[in-house]
């Protein structure tokens, strides 16, 4: 399986410049992402999607991600490779997925993405939730019982 690169990430200390930038010079379309953290642009035709806004430490960079299909796998090859993780994987909203970044040899930093699945260990931690859960509802079930005044009933007549 190929690994294309589907997103671009540019990233400054002042985020909203950086977007007037890109979008006057550009004509990029661009909307806010689902949680707020940065402009979401548009994919154009023969183009690929991106993001652009402010940087976590303050520092301009500009990132590429690779599309893959187990970030834990492609980050245990890096690492066996030798290169490093530079960011653990990280959930996105709304269900668009998981990203993680590594450095290269030279020290660049190139992301991951894996959309829409949990990485494995992510998985199988929300199918111990999910085997939790009913468990749990079924507990506050049966406290909420305990602590209700016991409801006193008709008798019924025996024939």
């Amino acid at each position: 399986m190929a690994h294309p690169v589907t997103w671009f990430q540019i990233s400054g200390r002042d985020g909203a410049a950086l977007e007037a930038f890109y979008k006057d010079i550009f004509d990029w379309k661009m909307s806010p992402s689902p949680d707020g953290s940065m402009a979401m642009v548009a994919a154009e035709k023969g183009g690929i999607p991106g993001g652009v806004g402010p940087s976590r430490d303050g520092n301009a960079s500009v990132a590429v991600y690779a599309n893959v299909d187990d970030i834990a796998a492609h980050l245990k090859r890096v690492q066996d490779a030798g290169g490093q993780v530079a960011m653990p994987p990280m959930e996105l909203p709304e269900g668009m997925g998981w990203i993680a970044g590594f450095t290269d040899p030279a020290g660049n930093w190139v992301g991951l993405w894996q959309p829409g699945k949990p990485p494995p260990a992510a998985k199988k931690a929300s199918k111990r939730a999910a085997k939790k859960a009913p468990a749990k509802a079924a507990k506050k079930k049966a406290a909420k019982a305990a602590k209700a005044p016991a409801k006193k009933g008709k008798k019924k007549k025996k024939r």
